[in-house]
C-alpha cells in the first residue's frame, strides 16, 4: 500500500558559526542589534516535511508519494529521490519558479 505524503521539499541551507554568537553581540548594545557572521562552511542539504517524511518511510520499507510543487532547480533531488526508489510522479515542477 502506499503512503500519500502532501508536503514541501526544500534545500536547506546550512551554515556553520564556528564560536558562539554571544562572544560577538554586545549586551549593552542589543537596542540596536546589527551584525554579520563569518561562516567559513555552507552546505545544502536536501529537506521539506515531505522530502523527509518519504525519506525515513522509505528506509521502513514503505512506499511513499509525494504530492509537492517545486521550481526549476530541482533537478539534483529528482535524481536523489530517484536513486532512494521514492516516487517522483505527483511533484509538480514550476518552471519559473526556485524550490524552497
Amino acid at each position: 500500500m502506499s503512503i500519500l505524503i502532501c508536503g514541501s521539499l526544500a534545500f536547506d541551507t546550512i551554515m556553520v558559526f564556528k564560536d558562539q554568537f554571544k562572544n560577538h553581540i554586545l549586551p549593552e548594545s542589543i537596542h540596536k542589534l546589527s551584525v554579520a557572521f563569518y561562516v567559513p562552511e555552507l552546505r545544502k542539504e536536501f529537506g521539506g516535511t515531505a522530502g523527509n517524511i518519504a525519506y525515513n518511510l522509505k528506509l521502513l520499507d514503505e512506499n511513499p508519494l509525494i504530492m509537492a510543487t517545486v521550481g526549476n532547480d530541482f533537478s539534483v533531488y529528482f535524481d536523489w529521490l530517484n536513486q532512494n526508489g521514492i516516487d517522483t510522479q505527483h511533484i509538480k515542477e514550476i518552471n519559473n519558479l526556485y524550490t524552497a
